[in-house]
């Protein structure tokens, strides 16, 4: 008996120094970071600002890859065909975790359950903002110009089934007009657009809007959180601005695929936590806010999330055939 509680004994402590070691070891090489649509969007802005600090947690380089298509379904298959040892992570999207499953047809992942949470990174309000040429100073009077020319007015997005063209969508819906959806390569794309008058309108991230509209060369109509923007309070929310109930406010988290090892999830947890709470990391993601939940909290966020968009797709009508 001494001897098969000597056997087990042994055989515990010989697991356990087999996962120290391999928390100890971890990484073993680069941690590359999916970014699952273009270069210069502002969340691949974002993305590599995290890739550094996460770098010096992990004492290992993060190196971040862009890898585009369909609404960031590509980027996510590459994540899931990766090997699930750590290495390999996502910055996954609202429009990624939580529209995606309610707009495409057949996804081949499944949000609920194909992935680990690593830990959240931001969380902000978008704008709507139009292009500097279009006769509209509100909200009032873009649903009135919407109404007069049905299809006329037409609005960018960051691709089919992106967070912004679901935005604009679901717009479009509340507010009883029809739009034309041109989708794009990303935000960055279709802001350049914005900007020299070939679309109307792009519902994006606050952030990527302050500058220009200070600057005149950008016409923002309102923010699409249900209170004011802090950062800019002279900017009406979009719910007080004709449109009751409408409400958008877009998030991000780092997810590793589901079956990475525990030790090394925990690892890259930790390393996370301590960038996302570090007082510079706040300063360095401003306007935005970083989302500093716990794991569970992120977990049941996104599940919320993906319930509460499968509805405002079924509402909205929109769709893409893939």
């Amino acid at each position: 008996m001494r001897r098969i509680a000597s056997r087990i004994a042994i055989t515990l402590a010989l697991v356990l120094s087999a996962v120290s070691a391999s928390a100890q070891s971890f990484p073993e090489r680069q941690v590359r970071l999916i970014v699952p649509f273009m270069a210069g969007s502002s969340l691949d802005k974002l993305a590599r600002h995290v890739a550094e600090r996460l770098g010096e947690q992990l004492k290992g380089p993060v190196v971040v890859e862009n890898i585009t298509g369909a609404g960031g379904v590509v980027g996510v298959q590459a994540l899931l065909n990766a090997p699930r040892d750590g290495h390999t992570l996502l910055i996954g999207t609202m429009g990624v975790l939580a529209i995606n499953p309610h707009v495409y047809k057949q996804l081949p992942y499944d949000p609920l359950k194909d992935f680990a949470v690593v830990g959240g990174v931001t969380r902000t309000t978008n704008v709507v903002a139009v292009r500097p040429g279009l006769p509209v100073r509100n909200m009032a009077e873009l649903i009135a110009r919407a109404k007069a020319n049905p299809g006329k007015i037409s609005y960018g997005s960051a691709g089919l089934g992106s967070s912004s063209h679901l935005a604009g969508a679901m717009l479009a819906s509340m507010a009883g007009i029809e739009m034309t959806h041109v989708p794009y390569r990303g935000s960055a794309a279709a802001q350049v657009d914005l900007l020299g008058d070939r679309i109307d309108m792009l519902i994006d991230a606050a952030g990527n809007y302050m500058s220009l509209s200070a600057e005149g060369k950008i016409r923002v109509l309102a923010s699409t959180s249900r209170s004011r923007f802090p950062k800019m309070p002279e900017w009406p929310s979009v719910h007080d601005a004709g449109v009751p109930g409408y409400e958008l406010t877009i998030w991000n988290a780092i997810m590793a695929p589901a079956g990475t090892p525990p030790a090394r999830l925990e690892a890259l947890r930790k390393a996370m936590q301590v960038v996302t709470t570090n007082p510079s990391f706040s300063a360095a993601v401003a306007p935005d806010e970083p989302l500093q939940m716990s794991v569970d909290e992120i977990d049941r966020y996104v599940r919320a999330e993906h319930a509460r968009w499968g509805r405002i797709v079924k509402e909205s009508g929109a769709a893409v055939s893939q």
